[in-house]
Parts: structure tokens; sequence; C-alpha cells
């Protein structure tokens, strides 16, 4: 029977549990999604429960193991594979094999993507359905941002009829797309939508968009006519 130790992170510093059956730690799915972002390293997690265990990483096409040369890939038991300086050309699915004892086990797969957007403020663009309004016409604003498919965005508004608590419209969402040939960006937009359109509505709507980076501040003039 293979023994097995889950590794445990403490004040103290980093250990292993005792247990029976796994040499990889558990994961809560069978596929995981890594960005590989050429501005920091990225981590294929595949973490061992045992000290003793030989764990090696694999690419699914072509198949063949990958040279992890200590330099621009190394392994730390505590995270997994680490990919210092991450490629285009790292893109792919891969997975990690452990050996101990006698016993071994394949890993999860990742899938590894690679980031087109570079690190920063929000790349922002704003646009309004109609930059001269009628009365009583509905008009909506988008605000769109492009970036690192993990790097979330939060949304806030300036608008004309806000002093006068207007009543409004607002929605955020997002969603990841392929850029082609491996490249993903995060696409995050914020729609604020005036019913009735009338005079208190017209003038500058400025959206600010922020992440862990950092703002951007873009606006639009919207009249009446």
């Amino acid at each position: 029977m293979l023994l097995q130790q889950t590794p445990v992170n403490t004040a103290a510093g980093y250990w292993f549990a005792m247990d029976k059956e796994e040499l990889f730690v558990p994961s809560p799915s069978y596929f995981e999604v890594v960005y590989l972002n050429p501005d920091k390293p990225a981590v294929i997690p595949c973490q061992v429960t045992s000290p003793s265990a030989k764990v090696t990483l694999h690419q699914e096409f072509p198949a063949e193991e990958i040279k992890v040369d200590g330099t621009n890939i190394i392994y730390d038991m505590k995270k997994g594979f680490v990919y210092q300086h991450p490629t285009f050309d790292q893109k792919g699915v891969v997975y990690c094999r452990a050996e101990s004892q006698g016993a071994h086990q394949i890993s999860i797969k990742y899938q590894l993507l690679y980031v087109e957007v570079p690190s920063g403020p929000p790349s922002a663009t704003i646009k309004a359905s109609s930059n001269n309004a009628e009365g009583g016409e509905d008009i909506s604003v988008l605000c769109t941002v492009l970036g690192e498919p993990d790097v979330e965005v939060e949304f806030n508004w300036i608008y004309p009829g806000q002093e006068y608590e207007r009543p409004v419209i607002m929605q955020d969402t997002w969603r990841l797309i392929d850029r082609g040939i491996g490249h993903t960006t995060r696409i995050s937009e914020s729609v604020i939508t005036i019913e009735d359109f009338e005079t208190i509505d017209a003038g500058n709507y400025i959206c600010i968009a922020q992440n862990l980076r950092g703002q951007t501040t873009v606006a639009t003039h919207i009249e009446l006519i």
C-alpha cells in the first residue's frame, strides 16, 4: 500500500501529513487553465504528497517529456513546475507524472494559454449608441476593456443625471475570447442605459475602469437635439 503525505502550509513552515493513496495533492477538477504571461512566472501546480516522489513534466502533443533545466523551468515541490519567463511556444496541454516506491500516477491536465495583452492599467474605450439624442429616446453607453484573462476589472460611472438620482440601468459582463493561435484575451464590458432621454441627461458620460494595476478614465459627450 502506498503511503501518502499531504503537504500542509503552517506558520512554522511546510510539512507533509500522512495519508494513503494519492501521489499528487488532490485537485477539485480534472482540467485546469494556466495563463502564460510574459511579464510574470507561470505555475503548473503539480504538488506531490511525498518529498521522495520523482516528478516529471510532459506535453500531450507531441507526446514527450519537457526538459526541466532549473533555469527557465524549475520544479518546486511546494508549488509545482514554474515557467520563469513564459513564451508563446510553451502553450498547449501538459500533465505531470509522479513515481514513488514503485507506484506511479498521472496528474490532471493543464491547458497553457498564452496571454496577448501586457500587464498594466485597463485599456479602455467608450462608445455611445448616439452622441446626439432626441427627447424620449433610449440611449446606452458602452465601456470596454481588453485585458489579461485572469485580471478582473471594476467599473464606475459618472453621468449628468447622477446628482438628481436619475434612474439608469447598469450591467457589467466579461468573457474570454480566442484571438487566434493560442492568444487569449478577457473582454470586460459595462453598459449604462438611459431610458427616455431628457435635458438633465445631456453632458459627459465618464467610465472609470480599474484593476489591481491602476485605473483608466474615458469619456464621451451626448447632446440633446
